[in-house]
C-alpha cells in the first residue's frame, strides 16, 4: 500500500471520528437545553399559581436566576449547532471557498453568511435561497 493511499484512509478516518464526536456533542446539548427548559416552565407554573406575594416574590428570583442559565446553555446550543455537519452539502469546502459569501434573509431581511444559512432547516426559505446559490458557485468551480 502506498504512503498516500495509507494518508487518505487515515484522513478518512480522522473525519469520521470527529463528525462521531460531533453529532453526540450536539446530543448532549439538546439534552441539556432541554431539561434547563423544563426547569425553567416549572417554575413558571408555580410562579403564576402562587398567591403569597412573599412567596411570589422568592419565585420572581429564582427566574431571574434560570433565565441567566438558560441563556448560557443557549449559547452552548448553539455553538454546538454550529459545529454540527450539515447533510448532503460539503461544508468543508463550503467554508474554505464560499463561506463568507453574505446573502439575504428573506425572513428578516438581514444579511447573513451562506454557511449560517445552509445550517436553518430545510424547509426554510432562506435555506433554499442558500442551497441554489451554493449550486451555482459549485458549478462555477
Amino acid at each position: 500500500m502506498k504512503k498516500a493511499q495509507l494518508n487518505n484512509i487515515i484522513d478518512e478516518e480522522i473525519v469520521k471520528v470527529l463528525e462521531a464526536s460531533m453529532t453526540k456533542r450536539f446530543s448532549k446539548a439538546v439534552e441539556a437545553l432541554k431539561d434547563i427548559q423544563l426547569k425553567q416552565q416549572e417554575l413558571r407554573k408555580a410562579f403564576v399559581a402562587e398567591k403569597d406575594s412573599k412567596k411570589k416574590e422568592k419565585l420572581k428570583q429564582a427566574l431571574i436566576k434560570m433565565h441567566k442559565i438558560v441563556q448560557k446553555q443557549e449559547l452552548k446550543f448553539q455553538q454546538a449547532l454550529y459545529q454540527e455537519p450539515v447533510d448532503g452539502l460539503e461544508e468543508v469546502d463550503v467554508r474554505k471557498t464560499h463561506g463568507d459569501k453574505r446573502i439575504e434573509n428573506p425572513s428578516t431581511g438581514n444579511k447573513i453568511k451562506l454557511r449560517t444559512a445552509l445550517k436553518y432547516g430545510k424547509g426554510s426559505k432562506v435555506y433554499q435561497t442558500a442551497k441554489r446559490l451554493y449550486k451555482s458557485l459549485k458549478k462555477d468551480n
